[in-house]
């Protein structure tokens, strides 16, 4: 499928809302996802007398990347298009990984949304990461919900996080920069084996005869996961005995009549119901809450800051 502004602009109209005249951002790393995403973008907001800000990013991994951030800046700026840079923070990157950059720039980028009253984020994500992201996740043991790895947007403290490119691949983005003339950066990191996403995408590129199975069970799950999440909510229904704004309290003796992964996905979607924030509980720490909880004894743990008390009867859920 070839990337076009028509097909661009199609995508924007059918799945997401916008206001009149609106202001947005994007996430600029200087590679060529993103930077083919600003200047969709940009033609797509001038049409729509709105407002764009390119919010480049600066990970500080590599002692080139404040120089890179700069020359994106003076590229962008050369097409009127406002920019800012954004360091990340590397005292609070522990171990210099990238996904401690990856959720620092996400504090800083929303906060700058928050701010300037901004409702829409853009991400240059496309499909070929999200196959990536779909492996990683398989072999970490995520659940349904883990396995439909990332979608086309979510709210993130009020912010919309959009990935329009999701159903592009990484040859049809190389197409249309080159077709456009649009000069982007290469990131040396993204060839560095230490990091679990690169090698994903060497196995990929060295084992293409899996990549066509892969492919279909990430798009069968794409496919009917909203059924079976959709089938857990009912489930968790016949379950609730009482329900307020601060508390939930299910049946006990039912809930543990369940599989084990059913309960552990009943567990997530009620600790959503606590926390507005796009965040996943650990799988493993769901395991180990249920571990205590399936004691027979009356016990309390807080599961990441949701509190879980169980008692003969019920499961009371507090946040």
């Amino acid at each position: 499928m070839e990337i076009s502004q028509k097909k661009f602009n199609k995508i924007l109209k059918k799945n997401f809302l916008f206001e009149k005249k609106p202001t947005i951002a994007v996430a600029v790393s200087g590679g060529p996802d993103s930077m083919a995403l600003v200047f969709l973008l940009n033609k797509w907001i001038q049409n729509n007398q709105g407002k764009i800000f390119a919010l480049i990013i600066d990970h500080g991994i590599r002692k080139e990347s404040y120089k890179e951030s700069k020359t994106i800046k003076e590229y962008l700026c050369s097409k009127n298009i406002e920019s800012h840079i954004f360091r990340v923070n590397k005292k609070k990157i522990i171990k210099n990984t990238m996904k401690e950059a990856r959720v620092n720039r996400y504090e800083k980028l929303i906060k700058f949304c928050v701010k300037k009253n901004i409702f829409h984020l853009f991400l240059g994500h496309h499909y070929d990461d999200n196959i990536e992201t779909f492996i990683l996740r398989k072999i970490a043991g995520s659940n349904l919900q883990g396995l439909r790895a990332m979608q086309y947007n979510f709210l993130n403290d009020g912010v919309k996080i959009l990935r329009p490119l999701i159903d592009f691949n990484k040859k049809e983005i190389l197409k249309y920069n080159n077709q456009n003339k649009i000069f982007y950066l290469v990131d040396p990191s993204n060839k560095n084996l230490k990091y679990s996403r690169v090698a994903v995408r060497k196995f990929l590129v060295d084992e293409k005869k899996y990549l066509s199975d892969i492919k279909k069970d990430f798009n069968l799950i794409q496919k009917y996961s909203h059924l079976y999440i959709k089938m857990t909510y009912r489930i968790l229904h016949t379950l609730i005995i009482k329900t307020s704004y601060k508390k939930i309290t299910i049946d006990s003796k039912n809930f543990f009549n369940f599989d084990i992964e059913l309960q552990t996905k009943i567990i997530e979607i009620i600790y959503g119901f606590f926390t507005s924030k796009n965040r996943h509980l650990r799988y493993k720490n769901i395991l180990d809450s249920l571990k205590l909880l399936s004691n027979k004894k009356v016990i309390n743990t807080n599961l990441a800051g949701m509190m879980i008390k169980r008692d003969s009867f019920f499961l009371s859920f507090t946040k």
